[in-house]
């Protein structure tokens, strides 16, 4: 193994390290080694030192072709997520927006799809594979939200926990 090779395959861990290192949140003071180290994760495999070995060539000419409608599709997955509704305030130009980059995205597939000269049984074998991945991602959300327990109610306070909160603001506020 050469070293663009090296540095193809270093570059792919790193990307995957970083997405990892920036899932962990914002509790965490790792997290904020994650897009650093994902962006060199990216450049490092996006722009090789030299001349790739066969495998390695073929897999980064693949990327190369899809990196556009990756990058629209990620774009868009963002876009509507942040514009979801959280505790029922919704920013909905944001989610059509990113619905809409979601749409041109898939446009980009199927344009990458059939100007590769892939066969039409690859194509579906691709789209089949996206939906069984999309279905299981869906099967663990509502496996892990279905086994999470419901966080009870609490109870109001009463007069000496009121009293109490009271007096702590009135110290840290300085009121009356």
């Amino acid at each position: 193994m050469q070293l663009p090779d090296l540095q193809f395959w270093f570059g792919i861990f790193l990307f995957f390290a970083g997405i990892s290192l920036h899932r962990i949140g914002p509790s965490f003071k790792r997290n904020m080694f994650g897009i650093p180290i994902f962006l060199i994760g990216f450049l490092l495999f996006l722009i090789p030192s030299g001349d790739l070995s066969t495998i390695e060539k073929e897999l980064y000419s693949i990327a190369i072709v899809n990196i556009p409608w990756i990058l629209t599709m990620f774009l868009g997955l963002s876009l509507s997520l942040y514009g979801a509704p959280i505790f029922w305030k919704r920013k909905l130009n944001i989610n059509i927006f990113g619905i809409l980059v979601l749409s041109l995205s898939w446009i980009l597939y199927f344009y990458t799809a059939f100007s590769t000269n892939l066969k039409i049984i690859n194509i579906l074998a691709n789209l089949f594979g996206m939906f069984i991945a999309f279905l299981i991602l869906i099967l663990i959300i509502k496996s892990i939200e279905s086994n999470t327990p419901k966080v009870k109610e609490s109870e109001p306070l009463d007069e000496n926990e009121k009293k109490f909160i009271i007096s702590i603001i009135k110290r840290n506020i300085g009121g009356e």
